[in-house]
């Protein structure tokens, strides 16, 4: 039997909803969980006062980094390539979290 000749049948993708978020979507930040960040971080990078620009997972998302609050921070483009580029960048940002954002939590 030549199996070049085979008709492929493709299998239609199910219609019912996920059990699990899909890869790209797991530890991504919600809108609610957006807005929080921002009103909390005041519309401004955390590390240079800066007008924001962009939310930042602290711990990556590529290392299991959930789309919590006390996982994000408000940056600006310069600051947020730093936490990406140095292994200074990233202490900073982690330095950052257990210093304020993981301290509000305990509090309050």
């Amino acid at each position: 039997m030549d199996l070049s000749k085979q008709e492929v049948r493709a299998v239609p993708k199910p219609k019912h909803p996920r059990k699990a978020p899909t890869r790209a979507k797991r530890g991504a930040f919600s809108a609610g969980v957006r807005k929080t960040i921002i009103q909390r971080d005041g519309k401004l990078c955390v590390r240079c006062g800066a007008r924001y620009e962009q939310i930042h997972h602290i711990v990556f998302r590529s290392a299991g980094g959930l789309g919590t609050v006390e996982n994000g921070v408000c940056v600006c483009h310069s600051c947020h390539e730093y936490a990406h580029s140095s292994r200074e960048g990233r202490e900073w940002f982690e330095n950052y979290r257990d210093k304020y954002l993981l301290r509000e939590r305990e509090s309050g």
